[in-house]
């Protein structure tokens, strides 16, 4: 149940978080033409959630690393997308990789019913 709900995790942070990823780089960017105080707040938030898709990847190819319910390239794309995104002007292309880690992640939630039926 502990690695069920693990892969959950991973999948939404993954998924969600790409999303977010995705389009963060407009949101600053508007954010600074509008000259609003939360410029900074939106950086940190984007600067947490880089690193929570970064470190649950990590946690996830430790995991899933013992058990063969699902292969280790969820956990590899999210550690890659993390990674990337911390690159200037290339979270979106982290995003586009965390979204493809945590929908791999989701779709393999139907393998951990079949192991414990």
């Amino acid at each position: 149940m502990k690695l069920k709900n693990l892969a959950v995790a991973n999948g939404v942070v993954g998924l969600v978080g790409g999303i977010v990823l995705l389009f963060g780089g407009w949101f600053i960017l508007g954010s600074a033409a509008a000259g609003s105080k939360s410029l900074g707040t939106m950086s940190v938030v984007f600067l947490v959630l880089k690193v929570a898709i970064f470190v649950l990847g990590i946690i996830g190819l430790i995991q899933f690393n013992k058990t063969p319910i699902l292969t280790k390239s969820p956990s590899v794309l999210m550690i890659v997308g993390g990674a990337i995104s911390f690159i200037p002007l290339m979270g979106w292309i982290g995003g586009i990789i965390a979204i493809i880690g945590g929908s791999m992640y989701l779709a393999g939630l139907k393998k951990f019913k079949s192991v414990t039926n």
